[in-house]
């Protein structure tokens, strides 16, 4: 029996569609997957970004070139992250510093992650109030600047302070009251005291905020 020839046709057109649903369906799966690629590639770059200049010398949170301050970490929030990194605009992100969370936006849940690894530095204030017999002293730690308060006893007169055999204070007419003067970070400061009469303990107090540094993690998260 002879089938007409609509009727024969009819089980490869039947192929034919399933070939088409098919390919056009490998071919968005394959188009969804190649756009989430883009995207996340997209993340990590914009993460690295960040994450670079976030450990750079001119970082806002940077005391120095992998080194992060922080107060300056304690002080930060996503908007500022956001004006000090223009990248940041429209996407959501997350910023953690040994597994603490600084700054997030919107909800990351995605996306990218770029690590870094680094140090953090906190300063702590400390206060010395040397005997004065030698009219020296040298701090035990290093640290950038000092504060000091002079009270000389009656009658004698205090003309000048050096640092590190460096002249950062002096008035022939005597010194007296709060000072701030800078020092080098890079070496042990010794100070020394110039006066026309004895001084005693309490005469002199020093003030100095020597750094402690601990490594940590720094984590960016973009999720576009």
């Amino acid at each position: 029996m002879t089938r007409p020839r609509g009727q024969a046709n009819l089980p490869a057109l039947a192929v034919a569609l399933l070939v088409v649903t098919t390919t056009a369906g490998l071919a968005f799966a394959l188009a969804d997957d190649a756009f989430a690629g883009a995207t996340r590639d997209t993340d990590g770059a914009l993460a690295a970004g960040v994450a670079d200049r976030l450990v750079a010398e001119r970082s806002p949170l940077a005391a120095r070139a992998n080194v992060l301050d922080r107060p300056a970490l304690d002080g930060t929030d996503a908007d500022r992250l956001a004006a000090a990194f223009p990248a940041l605009a429209g996407t959501d992100f997350r910023v953690r510093v040994g597994g603490r969370v600084v700054a997030e936006r919107g909800d990351p849940t995605g996306g990218a992650t770029v690590e870094r690894v680094v140090l953090v530095r906190t300063r702590t204030e400390r206060t010395v109030t040397p005997p004065l017999a030698t009219t020296r002293v040298t701090l035990p730690r290093r640290t950038p600047s000092v504060g000091l308060r002079l009270d000389p006893p009656n009658g004698t007169t205090l003309t000048t302070v050096r640092a590190n055999g460096r002249v950062v204070l002096h008035d022939p007419d005597g010194l007296a009251g709060e000072y701030e003067v800078g020092t080098s970070r890079y070496a042990t400061t010794t100070l020394a005291f110039a006066a026309d009469g004895p001084l005693r303990e309490g005469n002199v107090t020093v003030a100095y905020r020597p750094a402690a540094t601990t490594k940590a993690l720094v984590e960016v998260t973009v999720d576009g």
